[in-house]
């Protein structure tokens, strides 16, 4: 018998792997000057911004001299979901 939970399970799981590389590149651009107009750019923006505000909205900044850490929080919380995640594949499976 085909357990469908189990593929819906790891499908979050692979978004979620996919989301948190798309959260290093949206730091990565942070860092260098990049033109603000441009699509891929305000695609990651439109996809990063919101949960870090949301986030942001709970938790202090964490602001170490002038660099920003704030962002491992969204970081932290997705790699936190995935381990959820593979606890719950580990119980299904």
């Amino acid at each position: 018998m085909v357990n469908y939970l189990a593929y819906f399970v790891q499908f979050l799981m692979i978004a979620l792997e996919i989301y948190s590389w798309v959260f290093i590149i949206y730091i990565l651009l942070s860092w260098f000057p990049v033109d603000p107009n441009n699509f891929l750019v305000k695609f990651i923006r439109g996809l990063c911004e919101p949960p870090y505000k949301f986030i942001l909205r709970f938790l202090p900044p964490l602001r170490i001299g002038m660099f920003d850490f704030s962002i491992f929080y969204v970081i932290i919380l997705i790699y936190l979901l995935r381990f959820l995640l593979q606890l719950l594949l580990r119980a299904i499976i």
